[in-house]
């Protein structure tokens, strides 16, 4: 019996999902609402034992006064990082979670800033954030402010341990499945191990160079990247030959439409079980829809799912 090859993950999990920007405010608050909720909710796992929206952490936090521990050795630290607009600007705000500033956190998603987050952490020996964290938070580009981006990061230490991983795995795909039904309009989203965690960009992004300025547009006809779980929009399945071509293809063990008249492209069962053999599957079945361009290796010290080369247009 031929044994099945795993790999490791690196040390981070990323899902992503790109939507049309909602034009009112309150229809945003919401959107950011939902998606925080939902994700922390499953996402957290461990950090979200102590973690809810009347959690207190005012008292430590002015003890810490921005110079010492945050508070006990393992226990939790949740913040928020979002712009606040003032006179027609965005001003960067770092603080810590209480009921008062969730509420003003949630006002202050009413004006869409282009950025905004809520981090969960352990602290470490020292009273630091450490790991595991988990980071929620919506963004938009300067340059394609038009689109979305809800996001999850979370670190993987859930995947390396067997007691955990495929519950782990179920809880990751459970978000992404529910949100985009939940949402009918998706242009792309994914779950990888190999994004830029800093900038949001994906592995190939990386690879060629783009900025997601020159991608975020193209949602409709040219994906961002290609991985273990992706989702792709009513056009790239067009071009790509439908549901069935993709199913015949055989790249990928799931194959299913969305709402909004996408599709759900799941390349193995287990994350683990995304070798580089299907790597190069994914890669031949997507190549019609990618960046034309050849991804070069760069000095990143996670491992990049990615095919060096330049894909063929036509299958």
């Amino acid at each position: 019996m031929a044994v099945e090859q795993s790999i490791r993950l690196n040390p981070t999990l990323r899902a992503e999902i790109n939507l049309p920007c909602p034009a009112e405010g309150d229809a945003y608050r919401r959107l950011a609402h939902a998606w925080i909720t939902a994700a922390t909710g499953l996402l957290a796992g461990p950090l979200g034992n102590d973690f809810h929206q009347g959690l207190d952490l005012t008292a430590p936090a002015l003890a810490n006064n921005g110079t010492g521990p945050c508070g006990p050795p393992g226990t939790l630290w949740a913040s928020f990082v979002y712009y606040e607009t003032t006179r027609r600007r965005q001003r960067l705000v770092e603080t810590y979670f209480s009921p008062a500033n969730w509420q003003e956190f949630l006002a202050q998603l009413g004006h869409r800033p282009l950025d905004a987050q809520l981090q969960l952490a352990l602290l470490d020996a020292e009273g630091q954030p450490g790991e595991p964290w988990l980071d929620v938070s919506l963004t938009r580009d300067h340059d394609a402010p038009d689109v979305v981006s809800l996001v999850a990061v979370r670190t993987s230490e859930e995947f390396e341990d067997p007691a955990t991983a495929d519950e782990a795995q179920q809880r990751w795909e459970s978000l992404l499945h529910s949100q985009v039904q939940s949402h009918g309009n998706v242009l792309y989203a994914y779950v990888a191990d190999d994004s830029e965690h800093i900038s949001g960009r994906t592995a190939l992004e990386d690879g060629i160079g783009l900025l997601l300025g020159d991608t975020l547009p193209e949602l409709e006809t040219t994906l961002r990247g290609y991985g273990w779980l992706t989702v792709c929009s009513p056009g790239v399945l067009a071009a790509l030959g439908g549901i069935a071509a993709l199913r015949a293809c055989e790249a990928f063990t799931e194959v299913t439409p969305v709402a909004g008249g996408g599709a759900w492209l799941k390349a193995t069962d287990r994350i683990h079980g995304y070798t580089p053999a299907h790597v190069r599957a994914v890669f031949d079945a997507l190549a019609p829809v990618l960046p034309p361009d050849k991804p070069v290796p760069t000095l990143a010290a996670e491992t990049r799912r990615l095919v060096y080369e330049a894909p063929g247009r036509t299958r």
